[in-house]
């Protein structure tokens, strides 16, 4: 009877990790690897092209769009 309980369950685990870890538009290696070998992972962690992102990156992505902002104004 357990069996009927365990194997959907695993499925839906397993289902779930390979979308987010293999098949999602910012999957990536680096994800990947942080996903198993860090007890801090967190998916706001990674950019929309699996990179980690880094306060640096960031500044810098923030400075480039308000320069878009006032060219357009």
């Amino acid at each position: 009877m357990q069996v009927y309980w365990l194997g959907p369950l695993l499925g839906g685990v397993l289902a779930a990790l390979l979308y987010d870890l293999l098949f999602a538009a910012n999957a990536s290696v680096e994800k990947a690897k942080a996903f198993f070998t860090r007890r801090d992972y967190d998916d706001s962690q990674f950019d929309e092209h699996g990179r980690r992102r880094t306060k640096e990156k960031d500044e810098a992505a923030e400075a480039e769009e308000g320069l878009k902002e006032s060219a357009a104004a």
